[in-house]
């Protein structure tokens, strides 16, 4: 299992999908991003990190029928926009939230990863002291064989 591979490839689902699922939402495409949350260096209207922040594998040797090992793969999506008035900012937030949530329920991020959920969405209505920063963030569950 090769874990920069796979954030390459969610990263790469991620920039190639998310637009037909934020045009139903008259939304743009945003920056998609690996690197730390920095608002202060990203500024764009709409902003989208990736965190990797568990690996679970299976327990106790435990293997699936086909003999391979399984495991888990939870990570997170932040989506961070700026730049228009609070009102705006809150509907852009639910509506990057209900985009996502459809483009990454399911899905096949990469070849190791069978299916995603989205577990939870949490949203930040006041960042950094500003109303004029919004913040969804949303745990994504990867199942996956190594």
């Amino acid at each position: 299992m090769n874990l920069n591979a796979i954030q390459k490839s969610i990263l790469d689902y991620i920039g190639q999908n998310c637009e037909k699922h934020l045009q139903e939402f008259g939304m743009g495409k945003p920056q998609v991003s690996a690197e730390f949350m920095d608002l202060d260096k990203f500024k764009n209207d709409f902003t989208c990190f990736l965190d990797f922040n568990k690996i679970t594998f299976a327990e106790n040797g435990k293997f699936n029928d086909d003999c391979t090992a399984a495991g888990q793969i939870n990570f997170s999506i932040f989506l961070v926009f700026r730049n228009a008035a609070a009102d705006r900012l809150r509907e852009n937030m639910l509506n990057g939230a209900s985009a996502f949530y459809g483009l990454m329920s399911g899905a096949a991020l990469a070849p190791e990863i069978q299916e995603t959920a989205v577990k939870s969405i949490r949203n930040y209505s006041i960042v950094e002291g500003t109303r004029f920063v919004v913040i969804s963030e949303m745990e994504i569950v990867a199942d996956f064989e190594t």
